[in-house]
């Protein structure tokens, strides 16, 4: 009898009770994990509502640490007792996420890419040190094919109701700023980022080691493929700022290859406004599956923690760009609140990096460079996959050149 759209042939499964699983499915070459559901003699694809998610917080409740199961391994930091209740994230996206008793996310990774991946590794140090500004950990998943790399299929962390996204807060935040004067509200919520960032390198200390010479010619190489990609995807103003400023580009690029023998560490990777979300006062800081820029091999690698400082301060800088795409201010008006952001940021992760005895971490003379890859790797993102996000760069470029030549 001929599959339906719903019915699954799966070629791996995690049992997660009678009748539920976790299936690997091939379609097309493609492979998914997905929630699935027996009726019968077959697996269906399970929804919102099918119980597969609950079964799965069942599993995590009754085997917390870490257990083998076939080839997939299940790592658990909850002890329970699993909620019950599904309902679906209705948001786009390119896994499936199902909300459980308003109380945890089950995020299934429906479209599949080979480990190894950053986030269980991340997850399991931070949540060792103690690290709290993050959705919970609750549990991980991951399955190993036969003749590949160990692949993360599924993740569980705590829900945050009412959390904003921190590209509608913090655009919000610097147009406040921009209307009233009053920087003081800016400055305070960036300090105690500033603060959250040094906190989580702190609790990730226990990861570093010291970058050799291979390490960083590959950040200058990558840099420096990023600008070729860069000059062709740029709009003509860009791309003719990109050409005057060819040797001012390539010296502070070049300063990557002087990164040798400097602490490095299981960083964020991929840090910036959009990965820190807000509820009340708290801010927390989300989704540690590196950059996805890089191969998988090279997310998992331990690089400067300059990496996050610079994305978490180049995105400040575009978000006054937004606010000022979305309002009536003018860049004149932001720029003054993303100068006060930045410097408030900064100057509370040194602070609070001191305090922790973390202060050899900052690479301060890395930050140029870091910010400047951050830029152009807009500029291929919006030519690549979203033309509408070119305004941002366009306008963060010249004002970074005019930074990095004081």
């Amino acid at each position: 009898m001929p599959l339906t759209d719903t019915d699954l042939d799966p070629i791996d499964l995690l049992r997660l009770g009678d009748r539920h699983a976790l299936a690997i499915v091939d379609r097309d070459g493609t492979l998914s994990a997905v929630p699935a559901v027996a009726e019968g003699d077959r697996w269906r694809r399970a929804g919102s509502g099918d119980g597969a998610a609950e079964a799965l917080l069942r599993l995590l409740a009754c085997t917390p640490g870490r257990s083998t199961h076939r080839r997939f391994e299940v790592v658990s930091w909850t002890g329970g007792p699993a909620p019950e209740t599904e309902r679906p994230v209705t948001v786009d996206q390119t896994n499936e996420s199902i909300i459980v008793g308003d109380l945890a996310v089950v995020k299934w990774a429906i479209h599949l890419e080979p480990g190894p991946h950053p986030a269980p590794g991340r997850l399991a140090a931070l949540t060792a040190a103690g690290f709290t500004a993050m959705p919970t950990p609750w549990g991980v998943v991951t399955w190993t094919p036969r003749d590949g790399a160990e692949t993360l299929v599924v993740t569980v962390t705590g829900y945050l109701p009412g959390a904003v996204d921190g590209w509608t807060w913090a655009v919000e935040l610097f147009k406040d700023a921009a209307r009233s004067g009053d920087h003081a509200a800016v400055i305070g919520v960036c300090a105690t980022l500033g603060t959250v960032v040094a906190d989580m390198h702190a609790a990730l200390a226990a990861t570093v080691t010291t970058s050799t010479r291979t390490d960083a010619q590959r950040w200058r190489d990558g840099a420096f493929a990023t600008l070729a990609a860069a000059r062709q995807l740029a709009r003509p103003g860009s791309a003719q700022l990109l050409a005057d400023h060819d040797e001012h580009i390539t010296a502070v690029l070049d300063r990557l290859s002087t990164l040798v023998g400097i602490p490095i560490l299981n960083a964020h990777g991929d840090l910036h406004v959009g990965q820190v979300l807000r509820t009340g006062d708290l801010l927390v800081i989300t989704d540690f599956d590196g950059n996805p820029v890089l191969p998988p091999a090279e997310r998992i690698l331990p690089v400067p923690a300059a990496v996050d400082v610079a994305g978490i301060l180049q995105s400040l800088s575009h978000v006054a760009i937004v606010a000022a795409e979305r309002s009536e201010l003018t860049p004149e008006h932001l720029t003054p609140v993303d100068a006060d952001a930045r410097a408030a940021l900064l100057n509370a992760y040194l602070h609070r990096l001191s305090e922790t005895g973390h202060a050899d971490l900052h690479i301060a003379h890395a930050l140029g460079a870091l910010r400047l890859q951050q830029v152009l790797r807009e500029v291929v993102y919006a030519g690549r996959h979203l033309p509408r996000w070119m305004y941002v760069p366009d306008a963060a470029l010249p004002a970074l050149l005019r930074e990095t030549s004081r």
